[in-house]
């Protein structure tokens, strides 16, 4: 399986359960030779402990069952900028439907 795909649904089944209302996207990224992987939210507000918190359980979940990685990085950005504006590193995991469908 490549390892995208690998990262993926790894990220996919650590984020049920943990995953906060605030959250308005996830984005990875990684090198393989170098052994680093790179996981960042972006929130609608400033991240505080609570936010943190369910981000690091779900690193730890991933470290679990990804284990080619041996330094882990987590960010967590407070973020309005629209969509097409934001880094999206290498792989988007989650992003939330902003558009207002209904106005």
């Amino acid at each position: 399986m490549e390892i995208s795909t690998k990262i993926r649904l790894s990220l996919q089944r650590a984020l049920i359960g943990n995953l906060s209302s605030h959250v308005r996207g996830i984005c990875c990224d990684w090198n393989e030779s170098e052994k680093w992987f790179k996981l960042r939210y972006y929130l609608d507000i400033e991240p505080n402990a609570e936010e943190k918190e369910l981000q690091s359980i779900v690193m730890t979940e991933f470290e679990c069952d990804i284990k080619d990685f041996e330094k882990l990085h987590e960010e967590c950005i407070y973020s309005n900028e629209p969509f097409h504006v934001i880094d999206k590193l290498k792989l988007v995991i989650l992003w939330k439907n902003e558009i207002d469908i209904f106005g």
